[in-house]
């Protein structure tokens, strides 16, 4: 039984609390996984167990139409990070071995701010967990525009990092923590077999990037800051511990029981990030969200979409996509209209407190007030697409896309057809050469590709692949570079 002046003082002290949030500055923490699919969680349908990735979609809101603006992880990563699509900068392809020119730097450039770069003027500390995939040029790394970087910067990464050659390593802010088994004369042999992981556990990369997201939020628990935490998870190659693989699930379903153990793990430290927040009394007014850099790959389930990682279909480019916020959003909130993970920049910096401004030529838009009950207003009236021969493009419910350069288009009504069973280009002609329109007309705002992995784009770089004079473990002791930032 509650005594009537103990329940004033529990209501007293909640709503304090309450008030205490709409007041104080929120947090920010974003979980980006790597090629998972729309399937692959437990809320949509998955086969495999997600409670805690879960856990966002059923506290807070679920969009159905979620998207990301290209099917592969370094353009996407980048339109995320900016709030533009990509393309206006021409960030077209993952980073290759080609650029227009010798002296184009392939990454986001420096005067294109990233989100953490409007968020510490507002008083943000930022913390970087994980894959960055962005430019290997050494202004660009993550420990010269975050507070706090642990991760590696390529395509991909071995799940234990000792099995990396050395342009690969990992960095702790702007030191080499990891050392190749190479080095040791460890044998490849004696770590891994058949893509499970023999030795070191403690070293699981997957764990490891959780395990420093939450060594950051309980030391900025004071301040607020933006927890950033990219996993490589589930991307290949793949690898996952002894005690994860299900052995009668390896017999039966090969490679897939490694995608599903990785799932169980990213899953984990989803959990562990979580209970973090909780612990140190910061889940109220926290901003969570998860999202995937795009559509799963070929042991992925996309279901029910069509496509996979790479291609226009649907299960290329819409992802699992989730956001809570307990101080804003008390009830689960499934959101039917189409959003975008450029929408994430100016959604959290306007819950920070701060403004767009009009030279950042932002694409994605605040999604706050799309969310408030009712609103019957489409963020987006119209979403892009293009890569290399491929386009796209999204007009309220329905949705046009190209293989072949534009030269010919499908179109799909996806309120009723998601999974793109039925081109209707021959019965909306009309519908469809109107997106197609719009299309074009986009694309004439869009900068050219200035590097990649197409030989037409000219010059070929000599180095690429190669390590860069910051893969030294002593470059950074050097005092000729001292006057690069340090932490």
């Amino acid at each position: 039984m509650i005594f009537p002046y103990k329940k004033a003082v529990l209501v007293t002290g909640l709503l304090v609390l309450y008030i205490g949030c709409l007041w104080s500055k929120p947090n920010f923490v974003i979980f980006l996984a790597d090629d998972l699919g729309y399937g692959d969680v437990g809320y949509q349908g998955g086969d495999v167990p997600t409670p805690h990735i879960d856990s966002i979609s059923k506290e807070g809101v679920t969009f159905t139409d979620g998207y990301v603006s290209c099917p592969v992880c370094a353009p996407s990563r980048a339109g995320f990070l900016t709030g533009r699509y990509q393309q206006t900068f021409g960030f077209w392809d993952n980073v290759g071995p080609y650029r227009i020119s010798e002296d184009i730097k392939p990454g986001i450039p420096l005067d294109i701010p990233i989100l953490p770069e409007v968020l510490k003027p507002l008083g943000y500390v930022s913390g970087f967990f994980g894959k960055a995939h962005g430019g290997d040029f050494e202004e660009m790394m993550p420990f010269n525009r975050w507070d706090e970087f642990f991760g590696f910067n390529n395509g991909a990464s071995n799940y234990l990092p000792g099995l990396n050659r050395e342009h690969n390593p990992i960095f702790y802010n702007k030191k080499i923590i990891s050392q190749t088994y190479a080095s040791k004369g460890v044998r490849r042999s004696n770590v891994i077999k058949g893509g499970v992981l023999l030795k070191d556990r403690s070293k699981y990369l997957t764990d490891q990037i959780g395990d420093r997201a939450v060594s950051f939020i309980e030391k900025n628990k004071e301040n607020p800051f933006f927890c950033y935490i990219p996993f490589n998870a589930v991307h290949g190659p793949f690898q996952a511990p002894l005690d994860l693989v299900n052995e009668e699930e390896a017999n039966d379903k090969g490679q897939r029981s490694l995608v599903v153990a990785m799932i169980k793990s990213l899953d984990q430290n989803v959990g562990k990030v979580l209970q973090a927040l909780n612990q140190n009394g910061l889940e109220e007014n926290t901003m969570v969200v998860f999202l995937s850099d795009n559509g799963g790959h070929e042991l992925s389930s996309n279901a029910p979409l069509r496509g996979k990682k790479g291609t226009f279909w649907e299960g290329g480019l819409r992802v699992p996509f989730c956001l809570k916020w307990p101080a804003k959003f008390r009830k689960k909130k499934t959101y039917w209209k189409p959003v975008i993970s450029l929408d994430l920049f100016p959604t959290m910096l306007v819950a920070a407190g701060g403004e767009v401004e009009a030279e950042w030529n932002l694409d994605g838009v605040n999604l706050l007030p799309f969310l408030k009950w009712p609103n019957r207003e489409f963020p987006h009236e119209t979403l892009y697409w293009s890569w290399g021969n491929r386009k796209a493009v999204r007009d309220q419910n329905f949705k046009a896309v190209s293989f072949d350069g534009g030269k010919s288009f499908q179109a799909f009504e996806l309120w009723k057809d998601r999974a793109e069973s039925k081109d209707i280009s021959d019965q909306r002609p009309i519908r469809t050469k109107q997106v197609i329109a719009k299309h074009k007309a986009w694309e004439k705002n869009l900068s050219p590709p200035l590097w990649g992995w197409n030989p037409k784009l000219g010059y070929k770089d000599p180095d690429f692949g190669k390590p860069k004079p910051y893969h030294d473990p002593k470059y950074f002791m050097n005092d000729s570079n001292s006057s690069l930032k340090k932490f």
